[in-house]
């Protein structure tokens, strides 16, 4: 079993005429809860990224749940997502498809049958309070229960860790209050998780915390 899901070390990655990440190291033991804190443009979305294999780095090594990330092949790309659950800043879904069959895509992915995607589904639609929501196509959510069901989708799977890039960002208290009861229960049935955010959440009463700025971390 992997001890540690995330090991980053000196990490550049970067643009034309612009270095976002530089000398970044950090590393996530398996079934830590981490918070990422950080202005807008300071670099956490683009970490994100390159955890998640959609960006490759100039410099340093990464390994992310057990996959080494400089010159990762497709295959290996593939198998590593997998293993991990992922929310991005603006949620995104099949619209002309269900609540339910969005939130068991994950599933149908990897070649569950229909009637396990279904059941598990309808679950995970009744830990995120969106079970009345079930026949209902994406774009009829309220924002809030949009970010519910991108979370409980990103977690149907059971993936060893969830990346959360400012999952609470545009939610009024009450539905960032439901997303973070959602990723506490996560971490405590066992998932690690690292969490991006630029403003106030009770996810660090008791994350491990780091601030991001101009691409470089720094512990809290």
């Amino acid at each position: 079993m992997l001890a540690q899901l995330i090991d980053l070390q000196n990490i550049s990655v970067g643009f034309p005429q612009k270095t976002v990440l530089e000398g970044l190291s950090l590393q996530v033991d398996k079934g830590s809860l981490v918070l990422i804190e950080g202005a807008t443009g300071s670099g956490k979305t683009t970490l994100i990224s390159l955890l998640s294999g959609g960006l490759g780095m100039q410099a340093g090594f990464g390994r992310v749940v057990g996959f080494d990330l400089p010159g990762i092949s497709p295959y290996d790309l593939t198998a590593m997502r997998r293993r991990l659950g992922i929310v991005f800043q603006s949620p995104r879904f099949l619209d002309q498809e269900t609540v339910l069959t969005n939130v068991s895509l994950p599933l149908a992915i990897i070649g569950t049958s229909r009637s396990e995607c279904r059941s598990r589904g309808t679950r995970a639609l009744m830990d995120a309070n969106l079970a009345s929501q079930a026949r209902r196509l994406p774009s009829e959510l309220s924002g809030g229960e949009k970010a519910r069901l991108q979370i409980a989708r990103a977690l149907i799977h059971r993936p060893f860790l969830l990346l959360a890039d400012e999952p609470f960002a545009h939610l009024d208290s009450e539905s960032a209050a439901a997303a973070e009861a959602l990723i506490t229960k996560a971490h405590a049935r066992g998932t690690t998780v690292l969490v991006t955010t630029h403003q106030p959440t009770k996810l660090a009463k008791t994350a491990i915390r780091y601030s991001m700025e101009n691409g470089a971390l720094y512990s809290c």
